[in-house]
């Protein structure tokens, strides 16, 4: 699994893990009062059924204009990346992943009749928070969200100089100047295996691209 994707479950466990420790602190009561009363927009976090995340934002956007919140309720996001993959006849085929799978964002006001017309929705489980008191986003955690998105789609988008079977060159590390034929590339990772011959053997070796250039 790729490195960012990793990251990317990592941040978002970590927030849920923010959001039940928030929740935990204060008095009670006085957060009960207070807890959905929020006329700003916000991007809240909704855990939903894996597989149904765009089935779930069709049937916000329905019961939503239903109870007449367009304008409370405004965004919608299933963050998504492009996954590059090479096929055996050297074809640069490009994939979309979903970034969290099983949640949902939501840019969105916060209030009691929200708050139930969101959480009773079909395939929503819960709105990441406490049980009675839905925790935004930060600036920060949504931005950083973004950030990984632009990366991977920036990633997916570069151009390899070499591909399968082609002669590259080492640039650099303890086989710098050494040559050998391109046996995988691996466009997730970023990374290529080339057959380097040591001790008389040819023997595979994993190299990041930068490392490599092709042999005219």
């Amino acid at each position: 699994m790729p490195w960012w994707v990793l990251l990317s479950i990592s941040s978002i466990n970590i927030f849920i893990l923010l959001c039940t420790i928030r929740s935990m602190s204060g008095n009670p009561t006085t957060d009960i009062k207070k807890q959905i009363e929020d006329n700003d927009l916000r991007w809240y976090v909704l855990s939903v059924v894996s597989g149904q995340e765009h089935i779930v934002i069709e049937n916000l956007r329905e019961r939503v204009k239903k109870q007449d919140l367009g304008d409370d309720v405004v965004d919608y996001l299933v963050p998504v990346v492009n996954q590059t993959h090479m096929k055996k006849n050297n074809e640069k085929v490009i994939k979309e992943k979903k970034l969290y799978p099983g949640y949902v964002f939501i840019k969105s006001k916060m209030n009691d009749k929200i708050w139930y017309v969101v959480r009773n929705t079909p395939g929503v489980r819960i709105i990441v928070g406490a049980e009675t008191r839905p925790i935004p986003l930060s600036e920060g955690e949504y931005q950083n969200i973004i950030r990984q998105i632009d990366e991977a789609n920036e990633r997916a988008s570069l151009v390899v100089p070499f591909k399968v079977d082609d002669l590259v060159v080492m640039k650099t590390g303890d086989f710098k100047g050494m040559k050998g034929a391109v046996r995988e590339i691996d466009l997730d990772q970023w990374h290529a295996i080339v057959n380097i011959e040591i001790l008389g053997r040819m023997t595979p070796v994993m190299v990041d691209f930068s490392k490599i250039e092709l042999v005219n």
